[in-house]
């Protein structure tokens, strides 16, 4: 309990460290080069497109796709927010698929070995 309670005071005291808000410079250099990002502009009009320069004072997007728009350069002060695309992948939804069923078998048959056998689970971890 005291463990527990150390890491909820030392959470009070990073997180608001990090919950400021990131100026788009700082977001741009969180993010590889190369990386898909979509870019929000001030007047909330978005683009596409691989991360290819990041400077003090503007980004360098590739174009997405052919014959879409030549690489693009954009003063830092126009931009509201770069982020990355998300890239989606099934892996965490197979795990969650198997896991969910496993644990509600798992349960089911320790509460019948319980609850009708009349076995002593009070040790149960």
């Amino acid at each position: 309990m005291k463990y527990a309670l150390a890491c909820l005071l030392i959470l009070t005291l990073v997180v608001p460290g990090e919950a400021r808000e990131r100026t788009p410079l700082e977001q741009a250099k969180k993010i590889n080069l190369g990386s898909m990002v979509v870019v929000t502009l001030q007047d909330k009009t978005t683009l596409k497109g691989r991360l290819k320069q990041v400077a003090q004072d503007r980004l360098t997007l590739e174009q997405p796709a052919p014959r879409a728009w030549s690489d693009r350069e954009l003063l830092l002060q126009d931009v509201r927010k770069v982020a990355v695309v998300k890239e989606y992948s099934t892996g965490g939804n197979v795990e969650r698929v198997f896991l969910i069923p496993v644990a509600v078998i798992f349960f089911t048959f320790y509460g019948l070995y319980c609850g009708v056998f009349r076995r002593n689970c009070d040790d149960f971890p």
